[in-house]
């Protein structure tokens, strides 16, 4: 199992170093946002060759995960080739450098590959030619869910913003009515689904530090918290918008009086 840790480690080490020799060149950091989905599948791949374990689960996850990181990646690039770079990474090099830049962003993101693909890496180990169970169904159901429900929501807000008439206004339609971030909520469902499939076969609870891990990030670090805090500051009525709508999880708006 380390072994299989240290193997994905190293091989996303250097893949993000490359990119990051290529993002000096096109001064482009953000780009690497765009490897993050397919990261999981290479990592996944290379395991899956590596032990040559061609079980019925493991090509399920890494369906799974080729169509949830290419999707992602395929929504990233079309989005990110369209407007400026991402002003995060613009105040992170003003601040502390390209090479700043590398560590702080780039080796962080190799390690939370290795962590949040655990329960893939375990399951890759598995010999055993078992049948679904109950654990790794409800995985998959969940993971196709968080799947549909993160790409609806890039869907409906790639429309929005299409329209000159929105820019500068509040997205509150479809899935946005139920959550103000239902596209992270899709992606955590997705990994919760991850190591419940994996559960299934490995009955191992230590991988919840996966979606555990995914989640607190999209809610507290690089996802929810950090919009937030530069969207109620630039957004009309996103204030109300905050008190009547759930943020993170779908649910039915507040009926505040």
């Amino acid at each position: 199992m380390f072994e299989n840790f240290l193997i994905i480690l190293a091989f996303n080490w250097f893949a993000v170093t490359i990119l990051w020799f290529s993002t000096l060149k096109i001064k482009r950091a953000d780009f690497i946002d765009i490897y993050w989905g397919p990261s999981f599948f290479l990592s996944a791949l290379l395991i899956f060759f590596l032990h040559q374990n061609f079980t019925l689960s493991n090509y399920i996850i890494l369906i799974l995960v080729g169509v949830w990181g290419f999707r992602l990646a395929l929504y990233l690039f079309s989005r990110n080739i369209k407007k400026n770079e991402d002003k995060r990474y613009v105040k992170i090099r003003g601040s502390i450098g390209n090479i700043g830049l590398y560590f702080i962003t780039y080796m962080i993101q190799v390690i939370l590959i290795g962590i949040v693909s655990l329960p893939i890496q375990l399951l890759m180990m598995q010999t055993e030619f078992n049948n679904i169970n109950l654990f790794s169904l409800v995985g998959v159901m969940i993971c196709i869910l968080g799947i549909v429900i993160e790409s609806i929501a890039d869907h409906q807000m790639t429309k929005f913003k299409a329209k000159p008439n929105n820019k500068g206004k509040l997205m509150n339609k479809g899935l946005w009515q139920y959550s103000r971030h239902p596209n992270y909520f899709g992606d955590s469902m997705f990994w919760w689904g991850i190591f419940l499939f994996s559960y299934g076969y490995t009955s191992n609870l230590m991988m919840a530090i996966s979606p555990i891990i995914m989640t607190y990030f999209l809610i507290k670090i690089s996802g929810v918290s950090l919009l937030e805090r530069q969207l109620k500051h630039k957004k009309e009525g996103y204030e109300e918008y905050i008190n009547n709508t759930s943020s993170f999880i779908l649910m039915p708006k507040k009926n505040n009086k």
